[in-house]
């Protein structure tokens, strides 16, 4: 070969060699593996791709694979057996040709489809499309073991709360929208329990903690039932209606004015409505004859005038109550607002059954408990002005056989020391005198209006009862 035919193969192999290297690059194929790519072409980071087309291509000692790719001269690996490495380990020019299924799609047990690649250890193929899971337990709306069903295993759950009328409350599963949201039932109020239903409204552990007094006694079945049935803090508690002391703890105070009941019950009858018709034993004196009567706070009958101190002091304690005490009586009467009057801060002509009452219905009369609701603080102690006196364990201390009584009564009769009685319009009253004193929350202990002889009865001589824990 002469030296211009040289030189024409030398310039031939140089076209050749540079047509080949601008070849080399990016064929935009995508692939996992050598199997994914076209002859003459092998995998590399994702992309089918060739080194070379002849060995004069590659660098010296090595040579250029089917595959297109550069690699120096064959070197038995794995022992000559050929694993699945993409590597020609026994040199046969081939490589993982034992496994031809390579790069083709597969599942797994009816997963997503993936393709078979090498195993990490080389010793066969695996598929790599999602692997079931164990069961089908989350809920997620997916089908995550792969058996066509979705959810199968997903169970109930408990909700959050599970005290009062949230127990027993679950969560079911919604597929893709995950759980659904907590039913309390129509009972569950969020963070209050302000219905006297004795249910555990809030779901907290705690039962009616917030709500207001039932304004109802605890009778029949539930006077002996063991429960709280009217929401005041008592358990079967006898004589009618009370309500806590405003300010005071383990005091109540009854809601109305007593009326005097026969049967501890309350069932009746009932004594001192129209008439000074007690029992001829129960005497106003401090012997009461062997007779037992009962303190009953009772909404909307008429309260039991005629009490004499003594009177009122046997029925609330036959009902394990007592006469209240000046300061329970009065802070009840304004539900511990500092206000002078159950309604306000300042007196109103006629709001509670008093002088004025009288004066504008042109009736004298004791009215039927609770009757004006305007005349009460916090809707919850009733007529503490007006419609009856009412007996205190407070005596006078000018004259220690006279007791003291708080709101005074639907009449404006006034009586001193002495025991006479003057109406409020005689011009014999002093003049400085001011009944509306007499009907204030404070109770006013002056030597007129405010008290009387223990053993003195008279139409509006009445009393409610307190008690104690």
């Amino acid at each position: 070969m002469n030296q211009l035919m040289l030189r024409s193969l030398a310039i031939s192999l140089a076209v050749v060699g540079s047509l080949l290297s601008a070849c080399s690059s990016n064929t935009n194929e995508a692939c996992k593996t050598d199997a994914d790519c076209p002859s003459g072409r092998y995998c590399a980071a994702g992309t089918c791709i060739y080194d070379c087309i002849m060995d004069q291509q590659c660098p010296e000692d090595f040579h250029c694979t089917t595959r297109g790719r550069c690699e120096r001269g064959c070197v038995t690996t794995n022992e000559g057996i050929e694993a699945c490495d993409g590597v020609d380990n026994d040199c046969d020019d081939q490589t993982d040709e034992e496994w031809p299924e390579l790069g083709q799609y597969c599942s797994n047990q009816g997963c997503a489809e993936g393709k078979w690649v090498c195993a990490e250890d080389g010793s066969g193929v695996v598929c790599d499309g999602t692997e079931p899971a164990a069961d089908d337990s989350l809920c997620n709306g997916l089908d995550d073991d792969c058996d066509g069903d979705t959810d199968e295993d997903a169970v109930d759950r408990l909700c959050s709360l599970q005290q009062g009328v949230c127990a027993g409350a679950m969560q079911h599963c919604l597929g893709n929208q995950g759980y659904s949201e907590c039913d309390y039932g129509a009972d569950y109020t969020e963070g209050l329990d302000n219905s006297c239903d004795q249910q555990d409204n809030d779901c907290d552990g705690d039962t009616d903690e917030d709500a207001q007094p039932v304004l109802q006694p605890e009778s029949g079945d539930q006077s002996t039932d063991g429960v709280d049935n009217n929401c005041n803090g008592l358990v079967d508690e006898k004589g009618g209606v009370m309500v806590p002391h405003p300010n005071l703890e383990n005091v109540w105070i009854d809601s109305y004015e007593t009326v005097v009941s026969s049967n501890e019950d309350c069932a009746g009858p009932f004594y001192g409505q129209s008439a000074d018709d007690y029992p001829q034993e129960w005497t106003p004196g401090q012997d009461g004859g062997g007779v037992t009567l009962y303190s009953c706070s009772l909404p909307g009958v008429i309260p039991s005038g005629w009490l004499s101190w003594y009177r009122a002091k046997r029925a609330c304690e036959a009902q394990g109550k007592r006469l209240c005490a000046s300061e329970e009586w009065s802070i009840s009467c304004n539900h511990a607002s500092s206000a002078m009057y159950p309604y306000g801060p300042q007196f109103i002509d006629g709001l509670c059954n008093d002088a004025w009452h009288s004066a504008l219905t042109g009736v004298e009369r004791v009215q039927p408990t609770g009757s004006l609701d305007g005349c009460t603080a916090a809707g919850q102690v009733f007529d503490a002005s007006g419609n009856l006196a009412e007996w205190l364990n407070v005596w006078n201390l000018d004259f220690p056989t006279k007791a003291v009584f708080g709101g005074y009564g639907f009449r404006c009769e006034l009586c001193n020391q002495n025991g006479d009685c003057l109406d409020c319009d005689s011009e014999s009253m002093p003049n400085y005198y001011d009944i509306t004193k007499v009907l204030r929350c404070k109770v006013y202990d002056g030597r007129y209006e405010s008290c009387a002889d223990t053993d003195e009865v008279r139409e509006y001589f009445g009393v409610r009862c307190c008690y104690s824990q």
